[in-house]
């Protein structure tokens, strides 16, 4: 009996409940106004690519490691005179005694001050610009600091909101209109990115590319783990940003579209690949998307 009764209750409150409104990320649009508005919507094509991590590339500036390859440079040339130095007033001091022990002792206290300046200055490209400038060695160091100022390569630091601290291999740059670049990852970034709050990577750029990364210059990049992933292409005019998000709008049937967030993805020469969140098939508004968007942000009553 007391079953009964629930179920009726359950009923009575299904029935007295309004109906559910339609998610607020959906518009609502008849023909006339599409058709005024020039809505027209492409169908999403079927891509698989490797999967990667998508952030952005920032050339660095290169002339703090270029005075600070040089200090070290005048600091091993310091050292290796003043350890001949004492090297040489002990010799003496040893066997005739032309060159007093005190002599001596303040040369070698020389040689030891300019070992410790110098492996200072060593710890400081570690410190600054991360390990794996560190493990290069003053020579390798020192000639790929000549190749970035003869501009055959540039150094760029790689950020992404993921977080590419153990990121390796090799990152793909878009440049635009000039193509894409290779970028070889050193390893990573001492500091962290202060908006992504994540420490980044280094990588190289070699080549004749090298002269268009100029110092703070910006650009999409993506990382590749190696590992093929089956997704979408989202056309580049589909494409809209606002409030730091990414989204289009997908066509659900004739009069409603919704509006849809873009997760991380690849960028590829017709838009940007995504592996999740949109179907294979799925009609999205390729010219129009800007101008739904304002119907929808605008207050009740003025969308016309």
């Amino acid at each position: 009996m007391k079953a009964s009764v629930g179920v009726m209750l359950l009923g009575l409150a299904l029935l007295a409940a309004p109906a559910l409104a339609a998610p607020a990320s959906v518009l609502k649009m008849d023909a006339a106004t599409q058709a005024r508005l020039g809505i027209a919507t492409a169908p999403l094509k079927a891509a698989r690519r490797g999967a990667s991590l998508s952030g952005f590339a920032r050339a660095l500036d290169p002339g703090p490691l270029a005075q600070l390859d040089s200090d070290i440079a005048a600091a091993a040339a310091a050292l290796s005179a003043s350890q001949a130095e004492a090297a040489r007033t002990k010799a003496l001091n040893a066997s005739d005694q032309t060159v007093s022990k005190q002599a001596a002792e303040a040369a070698a206290s020389q040689a030891r001050q300019d070992a410790a300046k110098l492996s200072l200055l060593r710890r400081r490209v570690g410190l600054e610009w991360g390990p794996s400038l560190a493990r290069l060695g003053d020579a390798r160091r020192g000639r790929l600091v000549a190749e970035i100022a003869a501009g055959r390569a540039a150094l760029v630091r790689i950020d992404s909101s993921q977080g590419l601290a153990l990121a390796r291999g090799t990152a793909e740059i878009d440049l635009g209109a000039n193509g894409r670049a290779r970028a070889a990852i050193l390893g990573p970034a001492r500091a962290g990115d202060p908006r992504l709050q994540s420490t980044g990577v280094l990588a190289l750029v070699r080549g004749p590319q090298a002269m268009q990364f100029g110092v703070g210059t910006v650009a999409p990049a993506a990382i590749d783990q190696g590992v093929a992933a089956d997704g979408v292409v989202i056309p580049r005019a589909a494409l809209l940003r606002n409030g730091g998000q990414t989204f289009v709008y997908i066509r659900r049937d004739a009069a409603d579209f919704e509006r849809r967030p873009v997760p991380a993805g690849l960028t590829d020469p017709e838009g940007l690949f995504v592996s999740g969140g949109f179907r294979p098939g799925e009609l999205v508004v390729t010219t129009g998307a800007a101008q739904l968007f304002a119907a929808q942000s605008a207050p009740a009553g003025k969308a016309d």
